[in-house]
């Protein structure tokens, strides 16, 4: 069953449907028919006119898939056990869902900056948390396309209620709870 999340408007569009637990290729594939269905429906709402039913995709240097014959189309998907999530919008994007993590220390001292590591000492919740940063961080390396070869140490999250504030001012950050699952978006301002 696919749904359509409301998100802000500049975001773009965000499909989401069930995926298997412990099944990483039906997860997979469950994310690709997200962006089958997502962009069809994305296409019609934007007036934007496919020249085939299933665009082609391309590849950059780290992974991130593209539309070649398709450049004002952006897409990330996403997939974890119990979730398949497909963002596609106007800007560059990435987005990345995951369920409730339990804090992993090595995880943290590797890529959490030391204000993000004292706001875990403090939480009430580290674990939740710990999850909703580590998503927003996958995010912003998926949509700037580097991937684990960018240092996510230099990219530090703090809230203020419900403002996400990031110290990279080129992207803008959303998050969506569904449940026990934390699905984080970021849209960059300008081309890397």
């Amino acid at each position: 069953m696919i749904r359509l999340l409301k998100i802000p408007e500049q975001f773009g569009s965000l499909y989401v449907c069930p995926a298997e637990h412990h099944a990483h290729h039906m997860q997979h594939e469950a994310a690709h028919i997200l962006l089958r269905h997502g962009v069809q429906d994305y296409a019609q709402k934007q007036h934007i006119t496919l020249r085939e039913e299933h665009p082609l995709l391309s590849y950059q240097e780290y992974g991130k898939p593209y539309f070649a014959d398709y450049p004002e189309i952006h897409f990330n998907l996403s997939h974890c056990d119990g979730l398949a999530a497909c963002l596609i919008s106007s800007h560059e994007c990435g987005v990345d869902a995951e369920p409730r993590r339990t804090v992993r220390s090595k995880v943290v001292e590797r890529v959490f900056s030391e204000e993000e590591r004292q706001m875990l000492k403090k939480s009430d919740d580290p674990d939740w948390l710990f999850t909703r940063l580590w998503t927003l961080k996958e995010a912003y390396i998926k949509a700037i396309g580097k991937g684990l070869a960018f240092p996510m140490k230099t990219v530090n999250f703090r809230f203020e209620q419900e403002q996400i504030i990031c110290n990279q001012k080129d992207a803008e950050f959303h998050q969506i709870f569904l449940s026990e699952h934390v699905i984080s978006l970021c849209m960059l301002q300008e081309c890397h």
